[in-house]
């Protein structure tokens, strides 16, 4: 994938997620959604156990909380950041699966994971490419 084609997904992912931003807002409009921790992440996974790839680079987006793949590929990423910055996530492709864990501070985020179906396990570390696409402010509207 060239750089245009990856530039087009982060932008088409950042568009959608203002979308989806609005449509929660709008089934609940008196609720406050924390958006500290929303954007696009570019992620590092490191393998210390078992014969995965060494390293992996992916990339997912976090929208209220919820962690996604920022388009449609072979592996899909699904889980959520807490309000206090707890992570717990899952990356899923055909049969195989990686359970992920740790915490994000500010920009940036670490923590381990591992796959019982692999049999490998590792760390991950990630940094917030972008931030929230809505301020907070205009969620209490």
């Amino acid at each position: 994938m060239g750089y245009r084609q990856i530039f087009a997904a982060v932008i088409g992912a950042s568009m959608s997620m203002s979308g989806v931003t609005a449509a929660i807002c709008q089934q609940r409009p008196h609720a406050v959604v924390d958006l500290r921790h929303d954007g696009v992440y570019a992620l590092d996974i490191f393998t210390f156990l078992g014969g995965c790839d060494k390293v992996y680079h992916w990339t997912i987006v976090v929208l209220a909380g919820h962690i996604s793949s920022p388009v449609n590929g072979f592996t899909q990423a699904v889980g959520e950041i807490t309000a206090d910055g707890v992570v717990s996530l899952s990356f899923q492709r055909s049969a195989q699966v990686a359970f992920v864990a740790g915490e994000v501070r500010d920009r940036t985020g670490s923590g381990t994971w591992s796959s019982p179906t692999l049999h490998c396990a590792g760390s991950w570390s990630a940094v917030r490419e972008n931030g929230p696409t809505l301020s907070t402010a205009a969620l209490s509207r």
